[in-house]
């Protein structure tokens, strides 16, 4: 938590850092100056947060937590989003995140715990749990009390266990991989679950507290492409849920069926391949190179790896060429399992000496993009499916 403050505190500005914290009454000291950028100033104002009154500190350390949580690309991306906050001149003029996170939660409250659920949602996308189901397309969801209430009968079915559900459904808007504007609608859903019990101390004295928890899983429904996402702890959980959301609110009656997302073929990078041939010059790409190649005989177990700099002058393939020779295992019985491309972007002035961006694949459906930025994703995955090594199912 103090690495968060102390990057609260330096990135800032110090006219929105001083409106925010004057509601929390801290002690600071007599020879205290607002000088953003100063060191003393820094700490100072560090210690006076760090040893604030008790209730305070508590209140304080949530509020900076969650604007912690909102300020890079998709926490930006999901409260520009939120038309209230997104559309407002006050909030576009804003000098940082943090003073947006700040103006958003202090005017607009609840359209930024919507935010927040956006980008919970987004940051779970492709992850563990994570899954996505086809259902029938361009269906414009009612937020009726009807239909909600018939989620919820549905779902505390689901889970017998549940006498309580809390429903939120709401539409936004967010761009898909060919950075075009489609509008998703999205639920967030918090159930009872089975009683816990913590340890949590009274005054100096540790005592065992039994407790309700509450389980969360959200919802997501594209009209455009027809694609439900669903996202819970429990994997078992999801075509239920999903199953449940398509007869609420699209009114079917059937099963929805799970895809894969994407399956990668890496055959091709068996020779060498232009990939300059076929990038956009608006995209800034300098270069692409075949940095990695783990290589599986068809009839063993084992493996074998090929790496190369990108610095390096010689192509992955001119070197396993001088290495194996006769016996190089990309002219014989061997199969590639991973890759990894590295794309080299031109210098700006955020970059000046140029981003290099490594992806690495997995045959057939594993990418490591899911956790970059949505520009990365969006670069990324545009040009994985150009280069012919992804197929979207």
């Amino acid at each position: 938590m103090q690495t968060k403050i102390k990057k609260f505190i330096r990135n800032t500005p110090e006219e929105d850092l001083k409106s925010f914290l004057n509601d929390y009454e801290l002690n600071l000291p007599e020879n205290f100056k607002w000088r953003n950028g100063d060191r003393k100033y820094h700490a100072q104002l560090f210690n006076s947060i760090w040893n604030t009154n008790e209730d305070r500190k508590a209140h304080l350390f949530e509020i900076i937590e969650r604007i912690h949580e909102m300020v890079d690309e998709l926490g930006q991306a999901a409260l520009q989003a939120q038309p209230v906050i997104g559309s407002n001149d006050n909030f576009l003029s804003l000098k940082s995140e943090n003073s947006r996170c700040i103006w958003a939660l202090q005017n607009h409250p609840l359209e930024f715990q919507k935010a927040e659920y956006c980008a919970s949602s987004d940051y779970k996308r492709k992850s563990r749990e994570w899954s996505s189901f086809v259902a029938p397309k361009g269906r414009e969801i009612q937020n009726s009390a009807e239909q909600i209430e018939d989620f919820k009968q549905l779902v505390l079915q689901h889970f017998n266990i549940s006498r309580k559900i809390k429903v939120d459904l709401f539409d936004r808007i967010k761009a898909d991989h060919n950075n075009k504007e489609i509008v998703v609608f999205q639920l967030v859903a918090y159930h009872d679950g089975l009683h816990r019990s913590v340890q949590t101390f009274d005054k100096d004295e540790v005592v065992t507290q039994f407790i309700s928890s509450v389980n969360e899983f959200s919802i997501s429904y594209e009209p455009h492409s027809g694609i439900v996402e669903v996202v819970s702890d429990y994997k078992d959980n999801r075509d239920k849920l999903a199953k449940a959301f398509v007869n609420a609110f699209l009114k079917i009656d059937e099963d929805v069926d799970e895809v894969p997302l994407k399956k990668f073929d890496l055959s091709k990078l068996n020779v060498p391949y232009d990939f300059m041939k076929d990038v956009d010059a608006t995209d800034l790409i300098d270069d692409v190179k075949v940095t990695l190649l783990k290589l599986k005989p068809h009839n063993s177990r084992n493996s074998t790896t090929i790496e190369a700099l990108f610095s390096e002058h010689r192509s992955i393939y001119d070197l396993a060429q001088e290495w194996y020779a006769q016996n190089n295992p990309l002219h014989g019985s061997f199969s590639i399992k991973k890759a990894r491309l590295s794309i080299k972007f031109k210098p700006t002035d955020k970059n000046p000496r140029g981003k290099l961006l490594h992806v690495m694949i997995t045959d057939p459906n594993g990418c490591d993009l899911k956790d970059r930025s949505e520009r990365e994703k969006m670069i990324g995955n545009k040009y994985l499916e150009r280069w012919g090594l992804m197929e979207r199912i």
